[in-house]
């Protein structure tokens, strides 16, 4: 009977084992990655996600489909009684003394000495990646909002048909006529002509103002920086390592020093679980000494995770530095900008006139594109490619010109202007003026009509001599 009912007993725990995995695999359908965002963004929400749920699923097929923890019982004890010893210790908490020492009488010495994280891995695990998915969430939810949908702007962009002609110019067109609608809502939400009371409403609908969706980023970027720090507090405060002010480094110290868990007490494979049982009116106390199996698990997945969570923390810092001296100097966007128009000038014509263009180029930046303009050319620029994004900021630099035709200042129309100049400062100089002009060919007029009277009375007086 005892038989039957330790072997009901694991069928029901692999039962729930196997619910609780399938509930964590379909968490994992949550975590899709998008194309508003860099891959630095993505080792964070989805590759450290993705990692830590599959490192919880592991633990948890171990503890709920297993044994995780053994116990060496007296000899009179029933399968059932191992059972039930097994179960209350994997409960209850184990504490760990070194072979070499005595265990302690008092009972508050070994309940300071208890470990009490194992059976809380898989949902400290589950814990960690929901926290490295948080960033993301606030990043989407307020960015989808701004009225610019960078995630379809770029995954439009990144389209396989876009490799044939006409239907990349379909795509650039719309992209551009999105992008100037969108960008018009900040310009009208920030523009100086309004009233100064209505400026300051509009400018609380954040949503719309112009580095609306940059700040958002890079406020994105320092939550996943935060959010590594947090972590790495928590790694030690769950493992309870207070001879380490730093867990990955003190557990490496002791790798490298050969130091084993015998000694420092780091996931302690052998422990020892006190348990009382009423018999016959009266409390018999059993001291029992248990293998951790799971902490050979454990061991290896927080040494790798501290490891990860360095590495990651270095590379978002670095990965927070750049974008922060991209996106907050304007030196750095209209650099940017004036790149990619030179992209899509004539490499056989010198650049004339240079600096008329760059005020040029200054205008259309500040008035035109902004500061999230610049941040959407970057993200195609990231994923479609810098063709299509100097295409796509020719497109929008000809949009503009249409709308700033008093700014349409390019080789051509600059070399006409200087000639019509040239033109006409020499009539200014070789013509005279209208009124002075206008008595000589009077005098001429006057002088034409007096000759031809002269010679008419010539004429009249040759007659008359003749006869």
């Amino acid at each position: 009977h005892g038989r039957d009912s330790t072997s009901y007993h694991h069928a029901a725990v692999v039962e729930v084992g196997a619910m609780v995995l399938q509930n964590m695999f379909s968490a994992l359908s949550f975590l899709h990655y998008r194309k508003d965002d860099d891959f630095v963004d993505r080792l964070s929400y989805f590759y450290t996600s993705s990692f830590l749920i599959m490192m919880a699923v592991l633990v948890s097929f171990k503890q709920f489909g297993g044994r995780p923890l053994e116990c060496w019982v007296p000899a009179q004890f029933t399968a059932s009684w191992e059972a039930y010893t097994e179960m209350y210790c994997w409960a209850q908490n184990t504490y760990w003394v070194p072979i070499e020492q005595d265990i302690p009488v008092d009972i508050a010495e070994r309940e300071y000495r208890q470990i009490s994280y194992y059976q809380w891995v898989p949902f400290f695990l589950l814990i960690q990646a929901f926290l490295y998915y948080i960033p993301c969430l606030m990043w989407r939810l307020m960015s989808d909002k701004s009225g610019i949908r960078l995630n379809d702007i770029v995954q439009m962009a990144t389209e396989k048909e876009n490799i044939e002609p006409d239907y990349r110019i379909r795509t650039i067109e719309s992209l551009s006529r999105h992008i100037e609608s969108a960008l018009r809502y900040q310009h009208t939400a920030t523009s100086r002509t309004q009233y100064t009371l209505h400026r300051v409403f509009k400018c609380f609908n954040m949503r719309y103002y112009e580095s609306y969706v940059t700040g958002m980023y890079l406020a994105t970027k320092i939550m996943y920086v935060g959010n590594i720090l947090t972590n790495l507090v928590l790694v030690n405060k769950f493992l309870e390592t207070d001879d380490y002010s730093i867990y990955g480094l003190g557990v490496l110290r002791d790798l490298l020093f050969g130091r084993t868990w015998m000694e420092s007490g780091n996931f302690p494979r052998v422990t020892l679980c006190d348990f009382e049982v009423r018999v016959l009116g009266n409390n018999q106390r059993h001291s029992v000494q248990c293998v951790l199996v799971i902490n050979i698990f454990n061991e290896k997945i927080f040494i790798l995770i501290w490891l990860w969570f360095t590495l990651l923390f270095v590379a978002s810092t670095l990965d927070m530095l750049y974008w922060f001296s991209i996106s907050m100097f304007h030196r750095d966007r209209f650099r940017f900008v004036l790149r990619h128009l030179e992209l899509t000038s004539d490499p056989d014509k010198p650049e004339l006139f240079r600096k008329e263009k760059r005020k040029q180029v200054e205008h259309f930046l500040r008035t035109y594109l902004k500061v999230d303009g610049v941040l959407v050319l970057r993200m195609i620029a990231l994923h479609a490619g810098v063709m299509f994004c100097t295409e796509i900021t020719d497109a929008l630099w000809k949009r503009y010109l249409s709308q700033h035709p008093e700014n349409l200042i390019d080789e051509d129309s600059s070399l006409l202007t200087f000639a019509r100049g040239i033109c006409e400062c020499f009539r200014n100089i070789w013509v005279k003026p209208p009124d002075s002009r206008a008595q000589s060919i009077r005098r001429k007029r006057h002088d034409s009509s007096g000759s031809q009277e002269g010679q008419n009375h010539q004429r009249l007086g040759r007659m008359l001599s003749h006869r």
